[in-house]
């Protein structure tokens, strides 16, 4: 099992050479201070982070304070971490995670002993730290794992004596929890659940001296780190100051007249503080359900010992057991109230982050040890989800370096796909005709209106949001190949779709009959509280006798992109007759009598485009289009000019004015509106 641990934390870190969002500052906070004991950035950071070796550019969060531009994050992870970055560079900060945890680890054991057999106590050891996403965290050089580590140390200083039954506990032991925990809250404010359950239990055990001892010594941590973070970034609470994050793209903010200083102002982060949840009650109720099952947060994948201890401590409860599950319910709830799109803690993180501050209190709570057949269910369901993450890894590593490499198959693939997150690891929303379209792995090449499948890859998935009645939806799939064939998949089966399509259906435009939509939500960062019907299809393109190919797919929801085009051709009169070779400049005229105005950069862009058919043979000779230079709306006027390129050859010839509806072919007569035509002789 170790083995296995050490390699899911080699394969599942992020590489070395990418940091970025809280990772990278973390690793820059900490270089700063060892560098230039500080934690401003100015020229020197701005220098390490374009400049780090090995990797790109470093992109990192700042905030703009009175006192100038600094980092945003909480200071006391890389105050802990900058003795080892001394020592081991930017895997001191790994060196740091094993450090304190191991510490908290060598306390638990100790307390474990005591409630039981030495045996049972290693299983429950071993089940707590195998059995979740703990371990992983490990590889990330930020500060959730010694949030974690402190928290449960500090649990197990203070509230351990009193789940042993022993009266005895010294003053010392009580501070010493306190300051703890105190630092703990300093890293993420909701850990303040667990310091007033530790209270609530010491005064109900008649703890009232320990009881004010370890308030105490948490107010004056907290305020002593408080007093420190004004001191070196300007702001007691990070994550209410102007903040932004920065690249060697978006420019690093240094200088006053520094363009990119402008991010501040742009891309605030949330600045006011409430004491009130938004009342958003939807929103809460589909992050709760993500917050189980969720494909990149589901407590059951992740932390399947979580449940199992929260179920055993309900059976075999104590008040101190039970104020600590309280503090753990209120700690989570927090996350599904107050930030409810955020409620995981980032987009590119294995299980829930916030969680993992809350966690170690589940093993605190225990009064008495459960036995290795009832944490048998923990570790069956953590062996599915470790080795289906291995073999995911494995299949996809050189497709996808992501830290979500480990869902591209197996049981993760399975559940259900985030969507209340605005992006996970940079996935984002497409607004293609009106629905939401998100491509939620790397299996297709998305480009800005189509995306693009390879026969040698695994199906790519996309999730569909769709807000109109019925089920059907079309989508249109162009090839270099002849014959393909189109594999879509979802929870009701897969159905084949061959190409070229028989007569008289246009030979790209598949009409896709999906599976009922079982998830509804809102996309509440786009505005508005409208319900969508949800839908994930998984889409393969297959070559004739499995040869490799690819498709182009564009998707096209219920078809309100392919409404008629009617307009009215104000000219110019059309040619009769033209020398061979010539080249005939045309300036057309046309009014938009359709719905929809006629766009240039969507994903069907209109075109003004010609033909030259042979009239004798009826084979089009030559052809040409040309981009529109802007959206033409309902009842406004064309006015672009058109250069026709005649045949060298005489004979009679078919002139064709049109508008085209890219890729025109693909869609048969609903890719193109005649606008003139006229027979044209050729001396």
């Amino acid at each position: 099992m170790a083995t296995v641990i050490l390699v899911w934390i080699t394969l599942m870190s992020p590489s070395a050479a990418k940091l970025w969002g809280d990772e990278g500052t973390y690793v820059a906070m900490t270089a700063s201070l060892v560098r230039d004991h500080d934690l401003a950035f100015d020229e020197p950071d701005r220098a390490w982070a374009t400049t780090r070796v090995p990797g790109p550019p470093v992109t990192v969060i700042l905030q703009q304070t009175d006192g100038g531009i600094f980092y945003s994050k909480p200071i006391l992870y890389p105050l802990l971490a900058a003795p080892f970055y001394w020592f081991f560079g930017e895997w001191g900060l790994v060196a740091t995670n094993l450090f304190f945890l191991g510490l908290a680890l060598a306390l638990t054991w100790r307390h474990l002993r005591r409630l039981g057999h030495a045996t049972d106590a290693l299983w429950v050891l071993a089940t707590f730290v195998f059995c979740s996403a703990l371990l992983p965290y490990v590889g990330w050089k930020m500060s959730d794992l010694v949030q974690a580590a402190v928290t449960l140390a500090g649990l197990v200083v203070v509230l351990g004596p009193i789940q042993q039954r022993k009266v005895l506990q010294s003053d010392s032991a009580t501070v010493l929890g306190g300051v703890l925990l105190g630092m703990a809250v300093s890293m993420r404010y909701p850990t303040a659940a667990l310091v007033a359950a530790v209270i609530a239990a010491l005064l109900l055990h008649r703890k009232l001296r320990k009881a004010a001892l370890f308030a105490v010594a948490v107010a004056v941590t907290f305020l002593a780190i408080n007093r420190a973070s004004e001191r070196l970034i300007g702001a007691s609470n990070p994550y209410k100051a102007v903040r932004s994050s920065f690249n060697e793209q978006t420019g690093y903010p240094i200088e006053e007249d520094d363009p990119s200083i402008q991010r501040f102002s742009v891309a605030p982060a949330t600045q006011s503080a409430t004491w009130t949840p938004p009342h958003e009650t939807r929103r809460s109720a589909y992050s709760a359900f993500y917050f189980l099952v969720g494909r990149h947060t589901g407590l059951i994948a992740y932390f399947p010992i979580a449940l199992v201890l929260a179920v055993y401590c309900l059976r075999r409860s104590s008040r101190v057991g039970l104020m600590l599950l309280g503090a753990v319910a209120i700690m989570s709830g927090f996350y599904l109230l107050w930030m409810p799109e955020n409620y995981f803690g980032g987009s590119t993180f294995i299980g829930n982050r916030y969680f993992l501050g809350a966690f170690p209190a589940l093993l605190v709570a225990l009064r008495r040890l459960p036995s290795p057949r009832f944490l048998a269910i923990a570790w069956i369901v953590a062996a599915v989800s470790w080795t289906s993450a291995l073999v995911s890894v494995a299949t996809t590593r050189d497709i996808d370096d992501s830290s979500q490499s480990h869902t591209r198959a197996g049981v993760f693939r399975l559940l259900p796909f985030e969507s209340t997150a605005q992006k996970i690891d940079g996935l984002e929303d497409r607004f293609w005709d009106q629905d939401f379209v998100r491509s939620v792995d790397p299996f297709a090449k998305v480009a800005r209106w189509s995306l693009r499948l390879d026969s040698d890859q695994p199906a790519a998935e996309l999730m569909i949001a769709t807000d109109w009645p019925g089920d059907s939806m079309l989508f249109l799939v162009s090839s270099p190949d002849p014959s393909i064939r189109l594999e879509v998949s979802d929870w009701g089966g897969t159905h084949e779709y061959s190409f070229p399509r028989p007569s008289p259906e246009p030979p790209g435009l598949v009409e896709v009959e999906p599976a009922p939509a079982w998830r509804k939500h809102s996309f509440w960062w786009k505005g508005g509280d409208k319900p969508y019907s949800v839908r994930t299809l998984r889409l393969r393109i297959v070559g004739a006798d499995d040869k490799p190919t690819s498709a182009i797919v564009r998707y096209l929801g219920r078809g309100r992109v392919l409404a008629p085009l009617a307009a009215d051709f104000l000219g110019p009169d059309l040619p009769s007759e033209v020398e061979p070779g010539a080249t005939l400049s045309l300036q057309v005229r046309a009014r938009n009598r359709g719905r929809r105005p006629w766009d240039f950069d969507t994903l069907l862009p209109i075109q003004l485009g010609y033909r030259i058919v042979d009239s004798e043979a009826g084979k089009m000779v030559d052809h040409g289009r040309k981009k529109l230079p802007f959206k033409i709306r309902r009842e406004e006027l064309l006015d672009l000019g058109l250069d026709v390129e005649w045949p060298t050859e005489s004979g009679d010839y078919e002139l064709i004015v049109e508008l085209l509806r890219g890729p025109a072919a693909r869609l048969g007569e609903a890719g193109r509106h005649t606008l003139a035509r006229a027979k044209v002789r050729v001396r």
